[in-house]
Parts: structure tokens; C-alpha cells; sequence
């Protein structure tokens, strides 16, 4: 039993690192116009609940590079606490992906408009549409290759 919780504190490491990795190496991850590659990854949880912590962790840290720092630590760790909970009871990832879309775009633009005077619609928009098309990036890897990668992920 104790090799199975190391190794899915392991799995957890990784998936942090991979994800702050990935935001932070990005030269577009951040703002209104973004496109964040590490936010395939956001839709692991969604297959497997133990991987939650992993993903909130790489959130948060990546998110302390933002430029926005801790404001944006807070709601992006908190969308995510939002989105997993949400997806607890929508077993479908798909619709899990369009509802993390969706609070990735209201939460970041109202974030962007109230910090950095950016007009919500477009960051809106922009937010949500990037991230549909990176979390359905995920979902179409993890739903065919995710138990390859990582143990039990569906």
C-alpha cells in the first residue's frame, strides 16, 4: 500500500513540474491572447481524481510566473478546485473540457479586465476558445494513450 501512495505522490511531482514547465517555457501562456500546451494536461483529473493534486500544484506555481502573481495563483487554483468538483459529478470529459473553458474564460477575463483594464468580452472569447482547443487536444491523447502514460488513467 505504501508503494502505491509513493508512487502516486511521484506521479503528482511530475505532472506539477511538467505543467509549470510547459506554462513557464511558453512565450504566450499568459494574458488575454494565450495559448498554454500545459493545459492538456489539465484535463488528466478528469480521468482520474488522484491526479488533482498534481495539476493544482503545477497551477499555482506556473501561475506565480504570470506577471499577475499571486492574484492569478488564487483564481487559477481556483478555477481548477471549481472545475474538478464540477466534474465529480459529469463523469463525460468532453463536457468537462467545455465547462473548464468556460471558467478559464469568465474567471481570467474578469481577472485581466478588473487587474489589467483588458476588455472582458475579448479576453473572454480568446480565453475560452484557446483553451477548448488544448483541453480537447488532452482529452483526444489521454482517452487514447493516457494508460500508457500514466497507471490507471481511464
Amino acid at each position: 500500500m505504501d508503494i502505491i501512495k509513493n508512487r502516486t505522490l511521484v506521479y503528482n511531482a511530475l505532472l506539477a513540474a511538467i505543467y509549470v514547465a510547459l506554462t513557464v517555457v511558453n512565450p504566450i501562456g499568459t494574458m488575454a491572447i494565450q495559448i498554454r500546451v500545459s493545459e492538456m494536461l489539465a484535463v488528466i483529473p478528469f480521468f482520474n481524481r488522484k491526479y488533482i493534486p498534481g495539476i493544482i500544484l503545477g497551477v499555482g506555481i506556473a501561475n506565480l510566473f504570470s506577471g499577475l502573481g499571486v492574484m492569478d495563483v488564487v483564481v487559477g487554483v481556483g478555477i481548477a478546485v471549481i472545475s474538478y468538483t464540477i466534474s465529480y459529478f459529469i463523469k463525460n470529459a468532453w463536457v468537462n473540457d467545455a465547462q473548464y473553458s468556460l471558467l478559464c474564460g469568465v474567471f481570467v477575463g474578469l481577472m485581466l479586465w478588473l487587474v489589467a483594464g483588458i476588455p472582458f468580452w475579448f479576453s473572454f472569447v480568446t480565453i475560452t476558445i484557446s483553451t477548448l482547443i488544448t483541453t480537447f487536444i488532452g482529452t483526444f491523447i489521454f482517452a487514447r494513450i493516457g494508460d500508457r502514460i500514466l497507471p490507471a488513467l481511464k
